[in-house]
């Protein structure tokens, strides 16, 4: 550690997620943001000089030989997040890496066997699991609606908000990398990380078939061990704003959660309201803290404690992949049309989405060359 033991942060990247988790770093104690990265030398310096960082870097090896960097935060596109984690790791630095974990299982392996060579944090942002409303809900169904038999999330909105989303070679996927993942993952953990013995999945593409091969709304069933069902339901295609939402059922009672709709503000511009990220024209619905009720400050400290401890996130590396793999058979399911059993852990797809854009009905459990971690 430098400087007192506080953890000295590089972030990387300087799109949308970069500056949340630099805003979310710059508020917590006992951490100093040392340095931010972007191809991009003129971003990197105007983030780095805006938010008061001494350093910016447009070349990532040379922000990684900076002897004040203790963890790394990738807020890069997702065909970047392996070489930069595995870089990173070599380098002896933790790595915190938004979601998806890769572009495909081969990948997510390397990067937590490294990690465990080295023995350095590597941990997996999904915020949705750190967030007070779901975290509260998830505690309300334990203590009072009985068996829960049935769990429901969405995440939705009409679309990503840069081209590389839209393409197979630097995303992996379309809505089910972006957003499917931190429905898949809140149902573990709804779940208590039970094991998913089947999944089954419905996609297509009907808003953006002028941007992308790929998929803008799925509707993913996966069955848990003890007999329970959950539905993850993600899209790109939804007209009209945002909307995040968990639903618990239980023999005794039910929780129901909104993450966007009910925070006691409500506001209404025709020409839109400045400073908000979230959809800003129209009737809206306003975060009063926005990055706390979104669980962003929570994953970090949490990520940091772990750094300083020395112990396994509640989200770690392993979880990314056991969300990869409930992609790959969400893919693998809509291409053939019926439930792909667990575990499904075939090599050799560059791409997860490959698994949908060019199915291959004859992989199946039992019968593949394994990706072991």
């Amino acid at each position: 550690m430098t400087e007192n033991s506080k953890i000295g942060i590089a972030i990387a990247g300087t799109g949308f997620i970069g500056q949340v988790h630099l805003k979310a770093m710059m508020d917590l104690p006992d951490v100093y943001v040392r340095a931010v990265y972007g191809r991009d030398p003129e971003k990197a310096t105007e983030m780095a000089e805006k938010a008061g960082v001494p350093r910016s870097y447009s070349d990532f090896d040379r922000m990684l030989a900076d002897p004040t960097v203790d963890c790394v935060v990738l807020g890069v596109p997702n065909f970047q997040h392996a070489d930069f984690t595995l870089r990173a790791i070599r380098a002896g630095k933790h790595v915190i890496c938004e979601k998806p974990l890769a572009m495909n299982l081969e990948e997510a392996a390397a990067m937590i066997k490294a990690s465990r060579r080295r023995r350095v944090v590597l941990g997996y942002a999904e915020e949705l699991v750190f967030i007070p409303k779901f975290l509260r809900a998830v505690q309300l169904a334990g203590q009072g609606i009985g068996t829960v038999y049935h769990a429901r999330q969405v995440e939705k909105h009409d679309g990503p908000y840069s081209p590389w989303f839209f393409d197979p070679k630097t995303a992996g996927g379309g809505c089910v990398m972006d957003m499917g993942c931190h429905s898949i993952e809140l149902l573990r953990f709804v779940k208590g990380k039970q094991a998913v013995q089947w999944v089954q999945a419905w996609m297509d593409t009907y808003l953006h078939k002028d941007k992308t091969s790929m998929e803008d709304h799925v509707v993913i069933m996966m069955g848990f061990e003890d007999g329970s069902v959950a539905q993850a339901e993600a899209s790109w295609a939804l007209r009209g704003g945002m909307d995040s939402r968990l639903e618990i059922y239980g023999t005794e009672g039910v929780v129901y959660a909104d993450l966007l709709k009910g925070m006691g503000l409500r506001a209404y511009s025709q020409t839109g309201f400045e400073d908000m990220w979230e959809p800003n024209r129209g009737w809206v619905y306003p975060a009063y803290e926005w990055d706390w009720q979104n669980g962003y400050p929570q994953e970090d400290q949490h990520f940091l404690e772990c750094i300083r401890q020395g112990t396994r996130p509640k989200e770690s590396g392993d979880d990314g992949f056991a969300v990869l793999e409930l992609i790959y058979a969400a893919y693998h399911s809509a291409a053939i049309g019926r439930r792909v059993f667990l575990p499904f852990r075939p090599a050799g797809i560059p791409y997860a989405v490959d698994l949908w854009l060019n199915p291959r009905p004859d992989l199946g459990a039992g019968k593949i060359n394994e990706v072991s971690v």
